[in-house]
């Protein structure tokens, strides 16, 4: 495969998947070991602590990890 970090298992399709969206990127809802979440946008993917940073509707921040997360619905 392409160069990856040595002995790096801890990433996850999803993780890469945020790792390409762009700051401030519509997602209406994520769901993190079975809940749900309602969240407003994608922030922030920190690739070294696997940290995802989502906004809420109301304005507070939603921090997952992301290897946790099974679901993410994107807004229309």
């Amino acid at each position: 495969m392409s160069h990856s970090h040595s002995g790096n298992n801890n990433t996850n399709s999803i993780c890469e998947l945020l790792a390409t969206l762009p700051p401030g990127y519509a997602v209406s809802e994520i769901v993190v070991d079975g809940f749900s979440e309602s969240v407003n946008a994608f922030v922030t993917l920190d690739q070294n602590t696997n940290l995802a940073y989502f906004t809420e509707t109301g304005g507070g921040l939603v921090v997952a990890d992301c290897r946790r997360i099974s679901l993410i619905d994107f807004a229309d």
